[in-house]
């Protein structure tokens, strides 16, 4: 592995999942020294929601752009382009109010550009425009919501399948989820949570390993 994007989506300084992602780059960095890590702190860092200017820049192709409208399509293309590079994308994204955070959404807005990552053909209609590669969900949730399995889904969680869908609306269909479940149920629960998916981060490492060495 050459190169490694992970996205922090969590407001919270101390979230679950921002320990979560460390324990991805640091098992990471010790299976590959020589990667290379880019770092998006969503949370710390939000983008700014779109409205019609945004829309038109990052959506359309107006004849002129304003200084907001090329900063907006200057800061989408290199993130973009972040994703293009990565050979595996980490995503530490909270279960909030049952979906994802804000600041996710809102990125997702500003990389989500018809004929940047998405197209339509008039036949088979959306393809993704962006090479498919591992992406891993790294979810806390306060509750018992499952592993995020489309086989199995939980009622209440409207973030897996929604990622799923649009990273895969994007190309990058091998969306696997990392549940760690129960931290807000009390030291035993959280413990078993971490637990459990601190052992699924170490076995997604190794496999990633694995899968260099056979290259």
């Amino acid at each position: 592995m050459k190169t490694l994007l992970v996205m922090d989506a969590s407001p919270r300084k101390d979230a679950v999942s921002r320990q979560l992602t460390n324990r991805f780059i640091d098992r990471v960095s010790a299976k590959f020294p020589d990667v290379r890590i880019i770092h998006r702190d969503l949370g710390a860092s939000p983008l700014e929601h779109i409205d019609d200017e945004l829309i038109d820049a990052l959506r359309r192709e107006p004849e002129t752009l304003s200084e907001r409208q090329q900063a907006a399509r200057q800061a989408s293309d290199q993130m973009i382009a972040e994703m293009d590079d990565a050979d595996a994308i980490v995503v530490g994204s909270p279960l909030h109010n049952f979906t994802i955070t804000g600041a996710l959404r809102t990125w997702i807005d500003h990389v989500a550009r018809p004929g940047k990552t998405f197209g339509y053909d008039p036949e088979t209609g959306p393809k993704g425009l962006l090479s498919d590669k591992p992406v891993y969900v790294l979810s806390a949730r306060g509750g018992k919501y499952g592993d995020g399995s489309p086989e199995d889904p939980h009622p209440a969680d409207f973030q897996s399948g929604y990622l799923r869908h649009i990273f895969g609306f994007m190309g990058l269909k091998d969306v696997r989820i990392i549940a760690a479940n129960g931290m807000d149920m009390g030291p035993e629960p959280r413990a078993e949570g971490l637990a459990e998916a601190h052992a699924k981060i170490d076995e997604a490492v190794n496999a990633l390993e694995a899968e260099a060495a056979a290259a």
